[in-house]
């Protein structure tokens, strides 16, 4: 016994904050059987209520607004009339299904089998009004007043009356219980509220009393948080101040929500987000916090983007390139041209040209300038590039890009309304297919190109190279296309020809032996005539 009551001294904090929360427990699940029992009897009110009101609906609206309806259109033929029968007839469906599923809900097994002859009542009752509806619309008035007089309405509430006075009387019953249980259960409610006050306010008054007592090491505990959470979250770089606790604690909670700022803006994708605070000053000191590693992950997740932005720039441009080379690559000079266009617009260049290589004759190959872009009309005098001469013709026989950063004054121009400026870079690009190079093209811009705006050219580069050699092979057939048919008009021409000599030389032939026998005719007269004489 004295074991024990020397424990509960010395945890006399502990044993009145586990008798506030078993006070507390016991509050809530006493407060929620209560609040249970008050929402069951609410909501069997309200069920009760509504089944009288469903029920009473059935003569004092439906049965009689079907009733009304019928004698005033037989009264009238006006259609409009018949509105609240439709309406009724729809509504009393709904009506007897809710009464059905609120019987079943209130288990009211008898009363379910008296409603269901009821329910059945009632359809008779509106089949046999539609009966009369039908009459009314063939003017046989006789017959609709006959029905009438059979006062079928009166047989149903005989079968319906004595079910609504037991049933009314057993709603009545179930409200006054309901009541009676969700004041009980309001009492009850106010009592356990006042237990709660009397037992728990001593108990609270010791815990506030053992707590102050408390401070220092409140004090050391607000000290060391304050310094983990320099250490593991941020670190200002100010000197520690904790004669404030709640200074310390909301300097705890800012950094919290500075995390979850920070992290929500790089879930936006906003990779320009930074941490309040964070400075060139303090920056060494956060570089293995909390802080520091969310900025690292920003600069990564910034790279990532960048790479896939890139990455979309390139596929994205590689895609609309491949189909402007489909639509003209029948065509060398349109496809050189609108290529050209193209590259040096995509990726902000200010000049390109386009050399291709002639090499039509083998033993004379050279780079051909086809196409250009901005570039100044001056500098391409001669459209002609040997193999190896210039830096153009020296890429071709290297094989290999070449980017000057420092592009001498003298080499190229970049003209505008304004005059004349030297670009910061120039760009040359052997543009290969199956490792041959096809053509070379040369870009000027004012800027620097990215590796992966490089990356882009010689990608593009194949789709150009392998439709400048279709297009090549395509003007070669057409040449000997052209040249066979030049060839087959040359000699259908001289077998026309020849054909008019042989008409002639046949026609000089005849006209000879025509003579001929003219003469023989002559010379036999001749004879006749000497012998004659």
């Amino acid at each position: 016994m004295k074991r024990l009551s020397r424990v509960i001294r010395e945890n006399i904090v502990l044993v009145s904050m586990i008798m506030v929360m078993i006070l507390i427990v016991l509050g809530a699940t006493f407060t929620v059987l209560n609040k249970k029992k008050i929402i069951e009897t609410t909501v069997i009110k309200l069920q009760a209520e509504e089944v009288k009101q469903r029920v009473d609906m059935i003569f004092t609206v439906t049965l009689r607004q079907i009733d009304l309806a019928l004698r005033g259109y037989a009264l009238t033929k006006n259609e409009q009339l018949l509105s609240p029968l439709k309406t009724s007839i729809i509504g009393n469906v709904i009506n007897l299904r809710k009464l059905d599923s609120l019987l079943k809900i209130q288990k009211l097994d008898t009363s379910l089998v008296k409603f269901d002859k009821i329910k059945k009542g009632i359809e008779e009752y509106i089949e046999y009004s539609l009966l009369m509806k039908k009459e009314a619309e063939i003017d046989s008035m006789k017959q609709f007043v006959d029905m009438l007089n059979k006062d079928k309405g009166y047989d149903l509430w005989v079968l319906f009356s004595p079910f609504n006075t037991s049933h009314l009387a057993y709603e009545d019953a179930l409200i006054l219980k309901a009541q009676a249980d969700y004041e009980t259960a309001l009492n009850r409610n106010i009592i356990i509220q006042l237990i709660l006050v009397i037992l728990g306010l001593p108990s609270l008054g010791f815990i506030i009393y053992r707590t102050n007592k408390e401070a220092k090491d409140r004090k050391n505990l607000l000290r060391e948080l304050e310094e983990n959470n320099r250490k593991f979250l941020f670190e200002p770089g100010s000197e520690i101040q904790i004669n404030n606790p709640k200074e310390v604690i909301e300097n705890s909670i800012n950094n919290f929500k500075k995390a979850s700022e920070f992290i929500k803006g790089i879930a936006l994708k906003n990779y320009e987000v930074q941490w309040i605070g964070l400075t060139p000053s303090n920056s060494m000191k956060n570089e293995n916090n909390l802080a520091g590693e969310l900025v690292k992950m920003r600069d990564q997740m910034k790279l990532a983007k960048q790479e896939d932005e890139r990455r979309f720039w390139v596929n994205e441009g590689l895609t609309q390139f491949s189909q402007l080379v489909r639509n003209h690559q029948a065509n060398l000079t349109k496809l050189s041209e609108e290529a050209t266009r193209f590259l040096t617009k995509y990726i902000d260049a200010q000049q390109g040209s386009l050399f291709v290589l002639n090499d039509e004759v083998a033993s004379d190959q050279f780079l051909e300038l086809v196409a250009c872009y901005a570039f100044d009309k001056k500098k391409f005098v001669t459209k002609r590039i040997e193999i190896g001469d210039g830096m153009v013709g020296q890429a071709y026989l290297e094989g290999q890009t070449i980017v000057i950063k420092q592009v001498p004054s003298d080499y190229v121009k970049i003209t505008s309304g304004l005059g004349h400026a030297t670009p910061t870079c120039l760009c040359i690009i052997p543009l290969k297919y199956n490792s041959k190079i096809e053509a070379i093209l040369e870009l000027a811009s004012f800027h620097f190109f990215e590796p992966h705006q490089m990356d882009f050219l010689e990608k593009a580069g194949e789709f150009v190279a392998s439709a400048i050699i279709g297009a090549k092979v395509s003007t070669r057939m057409k040449t000997l296309l052209d040249q066979s048919q030049q060839q087959s008009e040359q000699m259908r021409a001289q077998e026309e020809e020849m054909r008019q000599n042989m008409e002639e030389l046949q026609a000089t032939q005849e006209e000879m032996n025509r003579k001929n026998r003219e003469s023989e005719k002559i010379i036999e007269q001749l004879k006749v005539n000497s012998k004659t004489a």
